[in-house]
Parts: structure tokens; sequence; C-alpha cells
């Protein structure tokens, strides 16, 4: 044992026995608390290797519940979107996803609802029945493109033209329920609704600049969908777009494997998005994450590359400068909202007006989600207010240049 220090005996002495413990040097510790120490790591271990373990059998499990529920849901909306409203959570998307894949009929390809055009590929007939799950419509289409019935207007005045896609022209709802049909029953000036279903910007504006009112029309409101960039980005590289010929025309029309959705089908695709978008999936099942709609989302594409609401809006201002005899017309512009944002922060030509409109998921079909009867109501609402709200909307309304 080590020498005490000089004047440390008289303490050793009188501290007696009872104290002898305090004089082992700092660092070491007893007998019992070294073996305490040593039980005390073991159970660590044990708590964290039930917990591994309970982990490693419980997100099996937990994924395989996710897996079947979002899928019974999913094909629920498939099976009866009546018993549904609509919504961005997952087993919505992963519904409508694979509804326009198998099922959904596309207005486009009815052999009755369209004929062959040698400079738009395709252009409306002069009507068809058109069914979904959802709906069952009847299209009329003239000259002046979907017929409406107006007590008020006055041919006499400059007309309104109305063009866009399938929103416009009205997929889903009678004549009289499309949102310019709405319009055109509150105004004197004639409306003219020239939407197509999938037509882009360049069609678009082809298909007005060939109507015989064209000259006479001062004021055009147009409705952008995202999938209108394609279109508009081959027709800016190009120069032009693909000539039409009757075999691409019939290739349109062609049979594109549809058939009925069975619950396998549903499984899969939630089990896609449970392997691709594991986190976004299970905060949409609490409510927390929604998908966005497919057009609502630019960034909507199997493997592509994101792109911003900027590139739309620069393609689409693009597009219209192609065509010098629309700096004449006022332009109105209706779409997606972060579309319109975008639009907004770019140096906008005089002549063009973006219009705020915002369609709620519930004025949607729950499972094709194109603008149900209260949609068309809503939107035509809207485009009416702004307009009424600023000069040059007046002026169009009124039928003056």
């Amino acid at each position: 044992m080590a020498e005490s220090a000089p004047g440390s005996s008289r303490h050793g002495e009188a501290g007696g026995e009872g104290e002898n413990h305090s004089s082992y040097p700092s660092g070491e510790r007893s007998g019992d608390e070294r073996q305490g120490g040593t039980e005390a790591l073991p159970r660590v271990k044990s708590v964290l290797f039930y917990a591994i373990m309970w982990a490693m059998v419980a997100l099996p499990f937990l994924a395989a519940a996710v897996l079947f529920s979002v899928s019974l849901i999913a094909y629920d909306i498939l099976q009866h979107p009546e018993r549904h409203q609509s919504t961005r959570r997952v087993w919505d998307v992963i519904a409508t996803d694979l509804y326009y894949l198998y099922e959904a009929n596309l207005w486009q390809n009815q052999k009755d609802c369209v004929q062959y055009d040698d400079k738009l590929l395709y252009k409306p007939s002069s009507g068809c029945h058109f069914v979904n799950k959802e709906f069952s419509t009847d299209l009329n289409f003239s000259e002046d493109g979907r017929l409406a019935h107006s007590s008020l207007t006055s041919a006499s005045r400059r007309p309104m033209f109305f063009v866009g896609d399938s929103d416009t022209m009205g997929w889903g709802v009678n004549n009289d329920e499309t949102f310019p049909a709405l319009i055109a029953s509150k105004v004197e000036v004639p409306v003219l609704n020239l939407g197509v279903a999938s037509y882009g910007t360049v069609r678009e504006v082809i298909r007005i600049r060939m109507h015989p009112r064209f000259q006479d029309a001062n004021c055009i409101v147009y409705q952008y969908s995202w999938n209108d960039f394609d279109e508009n980005s081959v027709f800016l590289a190009r120069g032009a777009l693909p000539p039409p010929t009757p075999e691409r025309f019939e290739a349109l029309l062609a049979d594109y494997g549809k058939r009925k959705i069975n619950l396998q089908d549903v499984m899969l695709q939630t089990f896609d998005f449970l392997v691709n978008h594991p986190l976004a999936t299970v905060a949409s099942i609490f409510g927390w994450h929604e998908f966005p709609l497919e057009d609502d989302d630019p960034l909507n594409e199997n493997g592509g590359t994101p792109r911003e609401e900027t590139e739309d809006a620069k393609v689409f201002l693009s597009v219209l400068a192609s065509f010098p005899e629309m700096n004449a017309k006022k332009v109105f512009v209706v779409g997606p909202p972060r579309f319109i944002s975008a639009l907004i922060r770019e140096t906008l030509p005089a002549n063009i007006f973006p219009l705020q409109v915002d369609v709620k998921d519930g004025e949607l079909y729950p499972l094709d989600k194109h603008p149900n009867k209260q949609g068309h109501l809503e939107i035509a609402a809207q485009i009416l207010e702004q307009l009424q709200r600023t000069e040059q909307g007046r002026h169009c309304l009124a039928g003056q240049p």
C-alpha cells in the first residue's frame, strides 16, 4: 500500500476504517460498481435487439396493411366512383391513372366523334354520344364549335372565341352545360366554343384562324393545360407540327388495349407508389400530403426530368408570338393556378390578360377528373366576374373594339 503524503496520517487515523474506500484513485470503481455496469450493458443490448426484431417483423406487416387498404379504396373508386368525392389522396391518383390507362373512353379516339382534317389531323364531327362511367352526354358541333343555345345573343356584335382542350370543349357535360355556353346565356355577344380535346395552343390558334369570323373577333379566352407543352415545344423546335396524314388519323382510332381493371392491377400500381414514393404515400393516407393531379402538375412524368412552370409560360407566349395576327386580339388566359402565377411573373405583351380560375376537388368527377356540371358553373362565374371587373373585359362583353 502506498505511503500517505506528509501530514495525512493524522487525518487517516481520525477518519477510521470506514473512510478508507474514499482513498481509491480517481477513475477507479469498486467491484460492485464494475459489476453493475457490466450488467447494464447486456440490458441495453437486449432492448436494442428486441426493438430491431420487432421493427423487422412489424414493418412488413405495416407495408402489407398499407398496400391492401389503399388498393381496396382505389378499387372501390374504380367500381363505384359515385360513392367518392374527388380528392388528391393516393388512392384517387392510383384509380385515375389506371382508369385512363385501361378503361376510359377517349373522345378523340371515337370514330363517331371525330373526322380527318388535313391541317389539324382531326376535328369534331357533327356530333356523337360520349359515355364514361360517370356521365352519358351528347356533344354536337357546327362550324362555330360546340353548339349551345342563347336567347341574348346578338349576331351582329363582335364574337368572343373560347379555345382550349377537353375542359373548354366540355368533356363530361352536355351542350348547354359547358362554361362557354353558360357565359353565352348571360351576355349579349356571340360566344363561340372552339375547344377540342387534346389540342395544344398551336392547333387552337390554327383552328380559330380558319374561322370565318376570326377577323371580326376581338376577344379570345384561352384555356391552358399542362399537356399543351409537348405540342407547343415541337412546333417551336421544328417551325411546324408533323404533317397530318390519313394513316396517323387511322392510328388514332385504333384499339389501344382497353380492358377491365382487376384488383391485381390496382395492387401492382399501389406497390409501385409505395416503392417510388414511400413517405409521400404514407403521409397521403393520413391527409398530410396531396398528390398533384396530372392536369395540375408539370412534373408528373414517369422517369422524365421535372420542368418548372416558367417553361410552360415562356413556350406558350412564344407560340402566340409566332402568329402576328394574334397581336391585335385581347387574349384572356385561364389555366392551372401555378401556370397563371408563372405567366404573371413574365413580361407580358399588352394584349394578354391572365385570369385566376380555381376549381375545387368537389367540382371534378372523382374518377375522370374533368369538371362536372357544378365545376363548369363555377368556372363560368369566375371568368365572367373577372371580365366584368376590367375595362378590357367589359369591352369584350359588350362586343366593342
